[in-house]
């Protein structure tokens, strides 16, 4: 629903006056409630609530084939559905190619945007030179992934773990791309990797069999400190707005999203132009630049919460384990 010309200056003065219509600032976030282990039947879930928009993610482990450039090496994608119910506009193929769109935005920071692409661009917003194809670790893929690949290798060359994150958007009122990027470290963290056996058959030619231990003790946890989140960036006016709802979005110019790592490094860059041609004013790069301060400012902050939550959620999982054997609960709390 489009908005009104009252509602769309509201929603300007507002921002003008850096107290929003919802009563934050600029460059607030919304409150955020975080909870792990929402699909049992995953091997890692997470389920965020940012205000009005509500995602779940689940990470799905199989074996599968590593790809043939990188042999030792697990693979890691990304599926996004929208429910019709968050908005009219997402039934069918609309729903079709917005999901597309994020889950590319999702996999260009978690897998490393290509040296042509997001990754030179991203450069240039933080006025450093395009480094090319250079990886920063020895286990990534495209310009560095934030997971380290080789331990989801199995068999060199013929199987590895491949991670599926399955993202479902519930509700959306805007920065569904931010609170998935939550969720998706949170799920990835809570994610356990059974271990895996490769046992000989008894004749010499007899094919390796793989055998899974269903020990939950024995399952590995991934390391995601270098899982980057979301922040995206609005320019609305002459200001700049993180977390817009779905009402600042319409009236914003332009949008950023920067996916951002613990140690500030930039991932990926995904630009979103204005629907409203009247105000389309497009990024020029001194905004990038200003516009790339202001989220890893703010993401700083995200990593720091959302680290917090995991380690006390990791916490109670072991004093969990050390009780009588009690299910595991699923804990929300503020972020």
């Amino acid at each position: 629903m489009s908005l009104s010309p009252y509602e769309r200056d509201f929603v300007l003065d507002g921002v003008d006056q850096d107290l929003r219509v919802d009563g934050r600032g600029r460059l607030d976030h919304r409150a955020m409630i975080l909870e792990l282990g929402t699909t049992p039947q995953a091997s890692g879930s997470a389920r965020l609530r940012l205000g009005d928009t509500d995602v779940m993610v689940a990470v799905k482990a199989d074996i599968g084939t590593p790809p043939k450039a990188y042999p030792t090496h697990g693979r890691l994608s990304c599926a996004v559905e929208l429910s019709a119910s968050a908005d009219p506009k997402y039934e069918g193929r609309g729903g079709e190619k917005a999901g597309a769109e994020l889950a590319r935005a999702l996999e260009r920071g978690l897998l490393g945007a290509s040296a042509s692409g997001a990754a030179s661009l991203s450069a240039a917003a933080s006025g450093e030179r395009s480094r090319g194809g250079t990886n920063n670790t020895d286990n990534s893929h495209g310009a560095g992934a934030a997971l380290n690949m080789q331990s989801l290798g199995i068999q060199k060359g013929k199987t590895c773990w491949a991670l599926r994150c399955e993202c479902l958007v519930l509700s959306a009122d805007g920065s569904a791309l931010d609170a998935l990027s939550i969720a998706i470290k949170a799920a990835l963290a809570d994610c356990k990797i059974p271990k895996v056996t490769a046992v000989a058959g008894p004749n010499g030619g007899d094919p390796t069999e793989l055998e899974l231990d269903d020990d939950p003790e024995q399952c590995s946890r991934l390391d995601v400190s270098n899982v980057p989140l979301t922040v995206t960036v609005s320019r609305i006016g002459d200001a700049h707005v993180v977390d817009a709802t779905a009402d600042e979005s319409a009236v914003a110019d332009f949008a950023v999203a920067f996916a951002v790592d613990a140690r500030g490094e930039t991932r990926g860059m995904t630009t979103t132009m204005s629907t409203n041609t009247s105000h389309n004013k497009g990024a020029d790069l001194s905004s990038l630049r200003v516009m790339r301060k202001i989220a890893r400012d703010v993401c700083g902050g995200l990593h720091r919460a959302t680290d917090a939550f995991l380690i006390a959620a990791a916490s109670r999982t072991m004093e969990d384990d050390d009780e009588d054997g009690d299910d595991e609960d699923v804990h929300g709390e503020d972020v």
